[in-house]
């Protein structure tokens, strides 16, 4: 894993799979550019006790990219992810955040070429989480996907604002998003504000949200084949991480980031 310390830096996306970590602790301004054709994987991870992060994302045309954000902050989280140039290319991307520190991220997309896609699968175990996350679709044959789990603790805050915006003239866009959020106390506080905005008949769009406690009879389910009752709760709480481990394509990296989640979920508990 490459190391990036300065307070800005570029990095030019490559086919086949590259990582990076960042070790700043201060504000780091990132920009992470791709060449027409590529199809690159990126992991970029970041530590310390706490951090400002400001990345910006540019693709040529027929892009196929993968990228996953993993924090490792231990402290306070500022995270700015910007999508405003990326061709009619599809880029996807997943955001991790199992620490306990306290993050608010912003994440913007503007969909300006025909044929665009963008999709965003956030994961996060809460104790002060906060999102706002906004596609905008500014042309024709668009498309935007926002997936969003969450799993809030005892005394957690957790927030997601997620809104898709369909400007007129793009037509035949299509912009979804889904929210889960799984709370393990009544004592905490969640909150998911969905918001469509349509300016434009021939679209497609849609939100979906569940939030609640752990499902009673599935626990019984799972107590009932011999688990306890600690260990059917770390399950149902993968059920909500592990949809981070499916932004690779390769096996062995899903399998690794599969172990990482479990790691985490059984030394928080």
């Amino acid at each position: 894993m490459k190391e990036i310390t300065a307070k800005k830096a570029q990095i030019d996306i490559t086919n086949g799979f590259s990582a990076y970590c960042i070790h700043n602790e201060e504000t780091t301004e990132l920009r992470l550019y791709a060449d027409k054709g590529t199809n690159g994987e990126l992991l970029i991870a970041y530590d310390g006790t706490q951090a400002d992060l400001h990345i910006d994302v540019e693709a040529q045309a027929d892009c196929e990219l993968r990228m996953l954000f993993w924090n490792r902050i231990t402290d306070k989280l500022s995270f700015h992810l910007t999508m405003n140039e990326i061709g009619n290319s599809t880029v996807h991307i997943a955001i991790a955040d199992l620490e306990e520190c306290a993050a608010d991220y912003h994440i913007t997309s503007t969909l300006s070429t025909s044929d665009a896609s963008v999709q965003v699968t956030t994961v996060c175990m809460a104790k002060h989480k906060h999102w706002l996350m906004k596609m905008n679709h500014h042309h024709e044959h668009t498309h935007s996907v926002m997936r969003n789990f969450a799993v809030v603790d005892e005394n957690g805050d957790y927030r997601m604002e997620a809104g898709g915006v369909i400007q007129k003239g793009a037509y035949e866009s299509s912009t979804h998003q889904q929210t889960r959020v799984l709370t393990m106390s009544e004592n905490q506080k969640s909150e998911v504000l969905p918001i469509l905005l349509i300016d434009e008949n021939e679209v497609k769009a849609s939100h979906a949200t569940t939030l609640g406690q752990p499902d009673a009879d599935q626990l019984y389910y799972l107590q009932s084949r011999g688990l306890t009752l600690k260990q059917a709760l770390g399950l149902m709480k993968l059920g909500y991480l592990f949809p981070i481990t499916e932004i690779f394509t390769d096996a062995e990296l899903q399998k690794q980031l599969r172990r990482q989640v479990e790691e985490k979920v059984m030394n928080h508990d």
